[in-house]
């Protein structure tokens, strides 16, 4: 006998999960088999590459943030100087340090306006303020400045004041490129500085 062969969504209505296996199962056998897929060789290349670039990457950007810090101290230290510059200019060849006896008086000759003869008087004098704040030496973590004393690089101070030329320096040890130190650090040293100023 002849049998002629039965849709095959006819086979829902007599074995619902044998119709299921038939017709998913060539689909999912073909998916299998044509999936693109990385090989291991290829994995184990790109993973190389990537250690490559980051071999390269990490010592560039070390680099950028020692460049960084070193950047900062020289503008700082140009600032100051400016500031310092431009007080003997208005004070007719008159030094910030000249008259001030201490620290606080030529932190405050800097910080706030003063009369032609050096006199602070932050309410009426016509000259100054030179400078917001003293900058913090990027490189020790210190806003304050030393004046004469031991050759720059002593360490002690953020920057140091040479009263025969009239110049600023960076008072960080010699060689040293990075101050790693967080904002603790930093609020200690400039409550320092508010101390000394009162």
């Amino acid at each position: 006998m002849f049998r002629f062969p039965a849709p095959r969504w006819f086979g829902i209505l007599i074995d619902p999960i044998e119709c299921l296996v038939t017709i998913l199962l060539p689909a999912i056998s073909t998916s299998r088999t044509h999936r693109p897929a990385f090989s291991l060789i290829e994995l184990i290349i790109v993973v190389v590459i990537i250690g490559i670039i980051g071999a390269i990457a990490i010592p560039r950007m070390s680099s950028s943030a020692e460049n960084a810090a070193v950047s900062a101290v020289t503008a700082d230290r140009a600032t100051l100087q400016r500031a310092l510059d431009l007080y003997e200019v208005e004070h007719e060849g008159s030094m910030a340090h000249v008259g001030a006896g201490t620290a606080k008086v030529f932190y405050f000759r800097l910080l706030k306006k003063s009369d032609l003869d050096g006199t602070v008087n932050d309410s009426t004098g016509i000259y100054g303020p030179y400078i917001d704040s003293i900058p913090v030496n990027r490189i020790n973590g210190l806003p304050t400045i030393r004046m004469d004393g031991a050759a720059a690089g002593a360490n002690t101070h953020g920057w140091r004041y040479d009263t025969a030329t009239g110049t600023i320096e960076a008072d960080h040890t010699a060689g040293t490129r990075t101050f790693k130190a967080d904002d603790s650090i930093i609020d200690k040293a400039t409550g320092v500085v508010d101390k000394v100023l009162g």
